[in-house]
């Protein structure tokens, strides 16, 4: 008896679901902290006499790297 050409041989799985959109918040937050983060740096190196130390780079660096997580999670 031949095949019915109406059936599929293969598999096709269905589509994912397109992710839901970011909130305006998400952008603005990632963007601020890189911003902050850089300009914390340039005030410590033009200010040499600041209290904090390496304390004050470490801080700065995490917030630019903040910056850069939360930029991943925008869609």
């Amino acid at each position: 008896m031949p095949k019915s050409r109406s059936k599929r041989s293969t598999y096709i799985p269905p589509k994912p679901a397109k992710p839901p959109r970011s909130p305006r918040w998400v952008p603005m937050l990632g963007l601020s902290l890189i911003g902050l983060g850089t300009l914390l740096l340039l005030v410590i190196y033009l200010i040499p006499g600041l209290p904090g130390g390496n304390i004050n780079l470490i801080v700065g660096f995490v917030m630019m790297a903040g910056g850069l997580v939360a930029l991943s999670r925008w869609r």
